[in-house]
């Protein structure tokens, strides 16, 4: 018992030292953001639609599939 009561006091302190170590950092806000990048338009390319497929190949549903009871 005496045992587990320092490994339990043991880690606290380590918690204790480790939080109080990280507090101690400096902190990155002392910085100034950058400043703004300029926008610089890109032109869009203008795409061909794509070639009609009139045999209605994808139109979903095949009837080969379906199982008539």
């Amino acid at each position: 018992m005496k045992l587990l009561k320092q490994f339990i006091t043991t880690f606290v302190i380590f918690c204790v030292l480790a939080v109080s170590a990280m507090a101690v950092e400096p902190q990155r806000n002392d910085q100034k953001p950058p400043p703004p990048k300029e926008k610089v338009e890109v032109p869009k390319q203008e795409k061909p639609p794509p070639p009609r497929n009139n045999n209605n190949s994808n139109r979903g549903g095949d009837d080969k599939k379906k199982v008539k009871p």
